[in-house]
């Protein structure tokens, strides 16, 4: 892990040299426009709190991958993906799988957060058949799916980060089934490992509830309820359904949901650091990624001129 800035980083300082406003430019936008997904996003372009910048196209955050279509596959082959990281569950995985139709399929890695058989997977079902809950309670839960994924989460996290602490396993995308919460914990762990900071990871975060829709879907989610309980009448109750704001924590993001993560971490393990600590992501590994994944100025100039 402590090799010298590989040929994809030299890349990207010939870019900036080239064109200082990269980040403009179509090739790195942060979203990334595929057909059979609704959340990829690349997290490349963010500044650490040192002031170095993120590599793009190196670290990918994405929801399921089932309904990629032939140019979708082609899209990502071109980014030179090597590694996929799976995080949903073993049922998950199983009734929606990936099954790559690209000419250059990458590795796959499959680190199950949380099992569909657990309590929290067991409530959300039960919460969801009910004809009546309000924001609050989706919100609620959905607070104490982030419970889960702190405390039980440590060993799929652990071999992610050893997988992405390895550059040549680089370009990797990461996802579950929305996106948005254990492969949004991923990207946060990635992103607290490489010193940016939490106003930044927090933007990060909530750019899903615009990326993937999400008051669109909710209101789809609502109407479709409404539309479910008016043919099976009384067996759903009375009333026409929870609205869209109810099903907006199920679908989308809110600060509290982080936050909660980040709250149950200080409390298992004292702070993030002695978090990422325990994953294998000590301060020598985070530095050996620091210098790998990001770039400063001066450094490119440097790489650009040798």
């Amino acid at each position: 892990m402590n090799r010298k800035i590989n040929l994809s980083i030299f890349i990207f300082g010939l870019c900036l040299l080239v064109n200082p406003v990269f980040a403009e430019e179509p090739e790195f936008q942060r979203i990334i426009h595929l057909k059979g997904t609704s959340n990829t996003r690349d997290i490349g372009g963010y500044q650490t709190a040192d002031g170095r910048t993120i590599a793009w196209r190196q670290i990918i955050r994405s929801d399921r991958l089932s309904r990629l279509t032939p140019q979708d596959f082609q899209i990502l082959e071109d980014f030179g993906l090597r590694t996929v990281i799976d995080l949903r569950t073993d049922r998950e995985k199983k009734k929606d799988p990936t099954v790559w139709e690209g000419d250059n399929p990458p590795q796959f890695f499959h680190f199950p957060v949380g099992d569909s058989n657990g309590p929290w997977f067991k409530k959300q079902k039960k919460l969801l058949s009910r004809n009546r809950f309000t924001e609050e309670d989706m919100l609620e839960h959905m607070m104490n799916g982030y419970r889960m994924v702190a405390e039980v989460g440590s060993p799929s996290y652990e071999s992610l980060m050893e997988v992405v602490l390895d550059e040549s396993n680089w370009p990797i995308l990461i996802h579950c089934s929305a996106g948005k919460d254990r492969a949004g914990v991923a990207v946060t762990l990635i992103l607290e490992a490489l010193g940016v900071d939490r106003k930044t990871i927090m933007e990060d975060f909530m750019l899903t509830n615009e990326v993937s829709q999400a008051e669109r879907k909710a209101t789809i989610l609502s109407k479709d309820r409404e539309n479910y309980t008016a043919r099976v009448g009384t067996r759903m109750g009375s009333g026409k359904g929870p609205p869209p704001k109810a099903f907006f924590p199920l679908v989308g993001v809110e600060p509290e949901m982080l936050e909660t993560y980040y709250a149950t971490v200080d409390e298992q393990y004292g702070s993030m650091d002695a978090y990422l600590a325990k994953i294998g992501v000590d301060q020598a590994e985070r530095t050996a990624l620091r210098q790998a994944l990001t770039s400063s100025n001066t450094e490119l100039v440097a790489t650009a001129g040798e």
